[in-house]
This record gives C-alpha cells, structure tokens and sequence, in this order.
C-alpha cells in the first residue's frame, strides 16, 4: 500500500513539473528557472512558495478534494510569488508587486487577491453574489424554459428564443454602461480521452449562439492519474452558466433521440455520429435563422446585433488572452456522412426546443443554473 501511495504522489509530482514547464512556455517566463516541487500533508495552506530553498509546496489535500484545474491555479499563485521575488525584484508577500506577477500568469481573481494564507474553502464563482439585475434575468429565464415545454411546437419556439434575447439585451445594456462583468472559466466534458461529434458541435453552437467562448482542452484526472479531453467556456459568469446548462442538455437530448431512432429504425452505431451531427445542425440552423429575423423577427435589430458583437467580443477576448497567451485555431472534419441518417436527425433538431426550467437541483449531469 506504501508503494502505491509513493507512486501516486510521484506521478502527480510529475504532472505539476509538466504544468509548470507548459506555464512557463504559455507566458514566456523562460527566464525562471524551475523549483524544487513537493507535495505535502500540509493542513495550513494549500500552496506556498519557499524563496530560500526555492521550493513550491503544494497540498496533497487540494490536490484530493479539488479539480485538477483549481491545483493548476494554486500552482500558478505560488509561480506569482516566485516571479515576484526572483524575477521582478519584490517580496513574495501579497502587495502590488504580487498582484503584477498574477497578472503575468493570468492568476484568476479569486486567487491572485487572497490576503495571506489562502482559506480552507476555496472561493467559488459560482458562490458570488448576484446582483439584482441577475436574480431578475436568471428568474423570468427560469419561467420562459419552463414554458418551452409546451407541446405547441410554435410557442416552445417563442419561449426558448424569448430567453437568448433576454440574455442579448442583459449583455448589450451591461456592456453599453460599461458594467464589468465578472469573467470565469468553466471545464465541461465526459471524462473521455477524446471529444464526441456532440460535443464538438455543441462547442460551436455555444460560441455562435450564446456569448461565450470555447477552448478545446485537456485537463489531468488525478484519482486516475490519466488525462482527458474537455471544452474550456470562458465569459461572463451568468453566459458561463447559461451555456453549461445548454451543453448539458444538448448533450442528454441527442442521445435520447439516437436510442429512440436506433429503436425504430434498427440503424447500428455506425450511423450514430451522423444522426447526432444532424440533431444539432438542425438546432443551428434554427437558431440562426432566428437570428436573421426569419419566422419571427430577431431577438436583437442588426445595429444592436453589430454593438453586442464588437462590445462583448474585445471584452471577452480580452479575457481570453489571459487564459490562453498562445492560442491557434483548428479546423475539425467532418468525416463520411451517412446522409440519410443525417438528414433524419435533422429534421429531429428543427423541432427541438431549451424546455427545463434552469434552477434544478445538481445532479450527475451537471449543475444547471442556480437559485
């Protein structure tokens, strides 16, 4: 048993030293050279950087209780404090010079403006307060999806695109008085070693539609010790919460529809991908022709369209940059098609509607937006 305990905390050593290495190239910090990194059963902190034994200390707690994504930001905290002393020249206490470094790495807020020792409970954004504004939004966007389930295919309709103008004009009146939003990151994904064709597509369809960003990703797994594919959505934490709640719709809904097809027409899962890239390029196509203004007028005029664009998009991609200093685009293929599973599948997503209401409790699908 103290064999496989060692070998575990030496592959998550391991991983930390590969995450580091990938920090220091993402933020061109080539001038720091690399630290002793430990993990230790320490019950006081979660990360601490050591400048005299140059040594980054990283709980073996945080790395028990929490996603591999929060490890990496902690990790990132401690890189601030050895920038601060080692490269810029400051302490390694919290003051501005910190603060500097944290902006370097990109260190999230909730971390980069923890005073002293970080807390026993890491701050969630998800924990944050909501304004006025967003209890208002996030409540008449609750009734509107609680009516798409309507069984009037029209009236489902109106209700699902009643709720992306809600959340248009929320963006265009917050960015237009120049209100910040509070920017969040948010890993999305089935813990597979690659993406699906829903997923994939679902990650368009949340960039075009719905005011967030979507980075194809990878995170570690560290009660597996193994890696997996993930969508990173980046933005405005109600558009984060809104687009993960799509996601996980979109992603039950196709595949109930598949079994449901696969039942009737006794298709074999070779045409799986096919019917699922039709679901929701039918979804798409709806969407965007709402959006055009075809079959019941837009949720924004085309001025107003234009300034939610070049509004939101400097400060998204702002945001962005920070996260992902070395970003490139990809193109995915699409592969063969069998078209007329394709075009079955369709014609399914032209009828499908957002129809739950959105302040459901967490379950293992995932969390949908909360009270």
């Amino acid at each position: 048993m103290l064999d496989d305990a060692l070998k575990i905390r030496r592959a998550w050593t391991e991983e930390l030293y590969k995450e580091y290495d990938h920090l220091v190239f993402l933020y061109r910090l080539r001038a720091l050279k690399p630290p002793l990194i430990l993990i230790a059963e320490v019950s006081s902190v979660w990360g601490r950087w050591h400048p005299v034994t140059r040594t980054i200390t990283i709980s073996a707690a945080l790395i028990q209780q929490h996603k591999w994504d929060v490890v990496v930001e902690i990790l990132k905290h401690e890189m601030a404090h050895q920038v601060a002393s080692e490269l810029l020249g400051g302490d390694h206490t919290h003051g501005p010079v910190f603060q500097r470094a944290c902006a370097m790495l990109g260190v999230a807020e909730w971390a980069a403006h923890a005073s002293g020792e970080l807390p026993r409970e890491l701050p969630s954004w998800r924990d944050r307060r909501l304004t006025g504004d967003e209890e208002r939004l996030l409540r008449r966007a609750e009734k509107l999806l609680s009516l798409a389930a309507s069984a009037n295919e029209h009236e489902a309709l109106l209700a699902m695109e009643r709720v992306r103008e809600l959340y248009a004009r929320h963006n265009l009146d917050r960015l237009r008085d120049k209100r910040g939003a509070a920017m969040v990151h948010l890993l999305l994904g089935r813990g597979k070693r690659r993406l699906d064709a829903a997923e994939s597509m679902i990650g368009s369809i949340l960039v075009e539609h719905f005011f967030v960003k979507v980075i194809f990703s990878d995170t570690y797994d560290a009660a597996s010790q193994s890696r997996h594919k993930v969508l990173e959505v980046l933005g405005a934490d109600e558009n984060v919460l809104m687009a993960e709640y799509v996601y996980h719709f979109l992603y039950r809904q196709v595949h109930a529809l598949w079994d449901e097809y696969k039942a009737r027409t006794g298709k074999t899962v070779a045409a799986k991908a096919s019917f699922i890239t039709g679901v929701l390029a039918g979804f798409r196509d709806k969407l965007r022709r709402h959006a055009a203004g075809e079959g019941g007028g837009a949720a924004l005029a085309q001025d107003e369209q234009k300034a939610l664009v070049a509004l939101s998009g400097r400060e998204l991609e702002a945001f962005v940059a920070t996260r992902h200093p070395r970003l490139t685009t990809r193109n995915f293929g699409r592969g063969q098609r069998d078209a007329e599973t394709f075009h079955a599948g369709q014609a399914q997503g032209e009828r499908l509607t957002l129809n739950k209401p959105v302040s459901q409790a967490p379950g293992p699908r995932g969390l949908a937006l909360p009270r």
